[in-house]
């Protein structure tokens, strides 16, 4: 996996319209995008930062995994995003060093990305999202 960078750290929550304010008051100015994302059942909110951003994850109806953590844990740190440059490269990397990814292939995720995550399993307990610019045509 050559050269990620961090893209995002993922928040979940229970509603955005609770969470977003905290996170104004601790940002103030930051600017934020409301998104939905279909293929994967949840809006999220971003909150851009200099250098990278927060993601404000809320489940939709029929979404399980964001909605079996909020039940689990709480509301809270979610997983990292690392950016690379091909998903599905740096994932067949990864999985041939041990890895264990979530999904067989990448998939649509938020802004245009590609998207799959890696089992915490094999991360000692961080769940991590790997993503980058593919088109999503792929």
């Amino acid at each position: 996996m050559s050269h990620p960078s961090l893209n995002h750290i993922g928040i979940a929550v229970r509603r955005i319209e609770e969470a977003l304010p905290v996170y104004q008051r601790l940002l103030p100015g930051a600017h934020v995008e409301i998104e939905d994302v279909p293929d994967m059942k949840v809006r999220v909110a971003k909150i851009h930062l200099a250098n990278a951003c927060l993601e404000l994850i809320e489940p939709l109806p029929g979404e399980s995994a964001i909605t079996k953590f909020l039940e689990k844990k709480g509301e809270g740190i979610h997983h990292v995003c690392l950016e690379v440059p091909d998903v599905d490269a740096a994932t067949a990397a990864l999985q041939a060093q041990g890895a264990t990814p979530v999904y067989p292939s990448s998939r649509a995720g938020s802004g245009g990305m590609r998207v799959n995550f890696l089992s915490p399993k094999d991360t000692k307990g961080v769940l991590f999202e790997l993503n980058s610019r593919t088109p999503q045509g792929r």
